[in-house]
């Protein structure tokens, strides 16, 4: 898909590309996602879900490359077979990160994001 929109008085063309991932979370941390370089200006993780049969806590962490920091975003304890849907926008500048840790194997997850590249 290709998007334009006036920015002063300069047209910007960008594309967008959809992507999604899923997998296990490590007890020791996984990255989701991590903004790319290359021409893309942004990635955005629009929807992740979490679950797990058994009661288990999930921490998510956004590392932000700029800074060379970690901000945890949410720590949740949930039981037996609970689902986390997260349906808010991350957004990952080149280098950023989305980190998930979980306290037991047999979490699992998925993401849906866009990345945005210039023309």
């Amino acid at each position: 898909m290709l998007g334009i929109f006036l920015c002063s008085k300069f047209l910007v063309y960008y594309s967008m590309a959809e992507f999604s991932k899923q997998g296990d979370v490590s007890i020791t941390g996984t990255v989701l996602y991590t903004g790319t370089s290359g021409g893309t200006l942004l990635a955005k993780v629009v929807s992740m879900r979490f679950n797990n049969p058994a009661a288990y806590d999930l921490k998510l962490e956004k590392y932000e490359a700029s800074t060379s920091t970690t901000t945890t975003i949410y720590d949740l304890t949930l039981s037996a077979g609970d689902t986390v849907t997260d349906n808010l926008s991350y957004a990952l500048n080149p280098g950023d990160e989305l980190i998930a840790t979980s306290n037991i194997v047999g979490t699992t997850y998925y993401i849906y994001g866009v990345d945005y590249a210039s023309s």
